[in-house]
């Protein structure tokens, strides 16, 4: 970078990550720059050196200055402003001369938004200037402190005194910089004012923007102001240089007059540059915790992001859940109607059956019964046939007996005996017949009864194994009464063969027993016919059952499947409710990580703001001080321009008065009063004070100031130097006063010969 071009500081955006970048860079140059001469720097040449740190502060300047970028200026257009984003590296470029091309090119909104971010930027770049400005003032008061510390003049004050001097060169210079940039933002909003007074087709807009015009005017003059303090200040600081150089070579002279002046500067000036270095200190805490309330606002906009995400995830896999619980707690609604619809059915089933079972029962009870009247009449049976037994055996034995008796007799007997078996076959053949009705009826109860079974089995379609007991009761009757007839069929042999005799006799008779027996024979293979029938019927009942089981065994396992749905469903719904539990807490947690998040950035907003106003405050006061102190500097200047003057003069007149007094006498005599003279002055602080009514005196009152800023703002002690006529004199005094003038030019000319043989 060549030292000798101008340079041209660009504005860029205050808020990029470039511009951050720049100003910790800017710092940790200024902080090397700014930083006394270390060991490193010993292996340079004292120009090498000089040269090397006017590189480091003019990048100091330049990074310290962000959001101001130093480049040199070459053959490009001057005064180029360039806006730069972060997002896009797109610059917009705008040309120094604002009142001319540029601005007729757009409308008055446009003009409108160049202004305020011009402001905006100008804004920013007198905040850096400001800071730059207490900088520049350390410096020069570091300077003013080493120049009166220190009898010589040494590296270190060479090194601040340029630093220093660079400093408020390049102050000054973007000062003027940004008043010019000032006076081109009125000329364009001037020109605003007339293009927006010239669009008559949006009045409330226009409204809007004369509003906003107004405003911007206010704060460009707010600037000004501060630009002209600034101003000022460096201005200041330019003449308090300016008197720091001339004033080196006479400050020695005025240490040895007013020594006790020195003294007390010396004294009370350590104090005020603890005390601004103290507040730069705090300034650079400040600033620092400002970039880090930045960098953790920034952190915190990036968490607040996040968890923003996370929250929307969060609702997006809650709502998704939500549709899940409701799928899962429709398919579980169904399942519990279609368990509750399977319970009814079975209900009925279950009633059904119990009915079937009634009816089981009361059947059963009815077969229990006709068995009871079949053995009965069974038993009546077997007695009626014993008792025939014996009757026809005794009958048999009487026969027997009496053949050989009279025929007359026996054929009379065996009529009788033979009529008499005629009426008790006969009485037997009605037995038999009522037997046989009897059965009938029992065979048509049977019936009855099956097909009251038959019809209550279609009906209720159950009960079929306690019908199959009926069933097989029914066929033990069956096979009872067959093994009955067929005992009653042996009997009639029985009775026939002991009957053959009889058989011609009773031919007649036996026609119309076979009658009758044909009608028994029938009726017989009838209630064969109606056995087989009710076989068929029994059979039909057991088929019919089996398909029963079957549908009861496959509503069974229905009612097992949607049993093991319902317990998944209820599993789903309970791990769907835990995990709902679950979000619930999770957004419970977040929503107050994100209330503890929202009051540490309130916390730290507040705190922000109490920082800048801090340091506003600071600002403030430092203004203040420092005017105090340029109003001091001003009047100790002037102060010691008239201190010149009247030391001029009494050196003339001293002169005067040593030419006269070399022709008198007493020579030696006057010179021990000197001596004696010289050690009073010393003791008694260097001030002449004489009795009025002693000594007649004239006083030309020649009154001098010396400043000292002191830790509560500066106050000043003047104390007065009387100068006395020669004429108003004794003339010990006027001798003792010529060699004090004579010693005083003579350390006077030494003092000047010093610097010059140095130099």
């Amino acid at each position: 970078m060549d030292p000798t071009r101008p340079i041209t500081l660009v504005p860029t955006r205050p808020d990029s990550h470039q511009g951050r970048r720049r100003r910790d860079e800017g710092r940790t140059t200024a902080s090397c720059f700014l930083s006394p001469p270390s060991a490193s720097d010993s292996q340079y040449t004292p120009q090498e050196t000089l040269s090397r740190r006017r590189t480091l502060a003019l990048e100091a300047i330049g990074f310290l200055l962000a959001p101001v970028v130093i480049r040199p200026q070459g053959d490009e257009k001057d005064n180029q402003i360039m806006a730069t984003d972060d997002c896009d590296d797109n610059c917009l470029q705008e040309d120094g001369s604002l009142s001319g091309e540029g601005m007729n090119g757009g409308n008055g909104f446009e003009a409108l938004t160049r202004v305020e971010l011009d402001i905006a930027y100008s804004s920013e770049k007198l905040l850096n200037l400001e800071i730059l400005l207490m900088i520049v003032a350390d410096r020069a008061n570091d300077f003013e402190a080493v120049s009166m510390e220190y009898k010589d003049i040494s590296d270190e004050s060479v090194m601040k005194a340029f630093e220093s001097d660079i400093l408020s060169g390049i102050l000054d210079m973007e000062v003027k910089e940004l008043q010019s940039f000032m006076c081109l933002l009125q000329t364009e909003i001037i020109e605003a004012h007339q293009q927006v007074s010239q669009s008559e087709h949006f009045e409330e807009s226009a409204a809007k923007t004369e509003e906003k015009l107004h405003d911007a005017e206010k704060s460009v003059k707010k600037l000004q102001d501060s630009v002209a303090d600034i101003l000022d200040q460096s201005s200041m600081f330019k003449r308090t240089l300016a008197l720091c150089h001339c004033g080196t070579r006479t400050d020695e002279s005025e240490e040895l007059d007013n020594g006790h002046l020195s003294s007390i500067s010396t004294k009370s000036k350590p104090q005020s540059l603890d005390q601004q270095r103290h507040v730069l200190q705090m300034l650079e805490k400040s600033l620092a915790r400002e970039l880090d309330f930045e960098k953790r606002l920034s952190d915190l906009r990036y968490s607040e992001e996040d968890l923003k995400l996370k929250l929307h995830y969060a609702e997006r896999e809650v709502y998704c859940m939500e549709e899940l619980m409701e799928i899962c707690l429709e398919r579980a609604f169904e399942a519990e109607n279609a368990a509750e619809i399977l319970l009814g059915t079975s209900e009925e089933l279950a009633g059904r059956v119990q009915v079937l079972q009634l009816n089981l029962n009361s059947s059963q009870h009815q077969e229990h019964e006709m068995r009871s009247k079949l053995q009965e009449s069974l038993m009546k049976i077997h007695a009626e046939e014993a008792a025939k037994e014996r009757a026809t055996h005794a009958e048999l034995d009487l026969i027997l007996s009496k053949d050989r008796g009279a025929s007359a007799s026996k054929a009379e007997d065996e009529s009788v005996l033979s009529s008499s078996e005629i009426l008790s076959l006969k009485d037997k053949v009605r037995t038999l017949e009522e037997k046989l009705r009897e059965s009938d009826a029992q065979l048509q109860l049977a019936k009855a009864s099956i097909g009251t079974s038959q019809q209550q089995q279609s009906v209720l379609q159950s009960a079929l194994s306690q019908v199959e007991n009926v069933i097989e009761g029914l066929k033990a009757n069956v096979l009872r009464t067959e093994s009955r007839a067929e005992i009653a069929e042996a009997k009639y042999a029985e009775l026939s063969k002991t009957n053959v005799e009889l058989n011609e006799e009773l031919f007649f008779l036996r026609n119309s027993e076979s009658e009758k027996t044909n009608l028994l024979e029938r009726r017989c293979q009838e209630l064969d016919t109606q056995l087989e029938h009710a076989k068929a019927s029994v059979e039909a009942l057991e088929e019919q059952q089996n398909g029963l089981y079957a549908a009861i065994s496959d509503m069974q396992n229905m009612i097992e499947n949607l049993k093991t749905k319902v317990s998944k469903a209820e599993s789903r719904a309970e791990s769907a409710e835990s995990k709902v539990t679950l979000l619930t807490e999770t957004n419970l947690e977040l929503n107050e990580e994100m209330g503890f998040l929202r009051g540490r950035l309130e916390y730290l907003e507040r705190s922000l703001q109490q920082a800048e106003g801090a340091k506003t405050a600071i600002a403030k006061d430092i203004g203040i001080r420092t005017k105090t102190i340029s109003d001091l500097v001003k009047k100790l200047a002037l102060e010691r321009e008239r201190l010149q003057s009247q030391i001029t003069a009494l050196t003339k007149k001293n002169k005067i008065l040593a030419e006269k007094c070399k022709t008198k006498e007493n020579a030696h005599t006057s010179l021990s009063y000197n001596l004696e003279a010289l050690t009073e002055s010393s003791t008694t602080g260097s001030q002449v004070e004489k009795p009025v009514a002693a000594v007649p005196v004239s006083e030309k009152s020649a009154e001098t100031t010396v400043s000292a800023e002191e830790s509560s703002g500066g106050h000043s002690k003047i104390e007065t130097v009387r100068t006395i006529e020669a004429a108003h004199l004794d003339p010990k005094t006027q001798s003792r006063v010529r060699v004090s003038d004579k010693f005083a030019t003579s350390t006077y000319d030494d003092h000047e010969m010093q610097p010059c043989s140095e130099s």
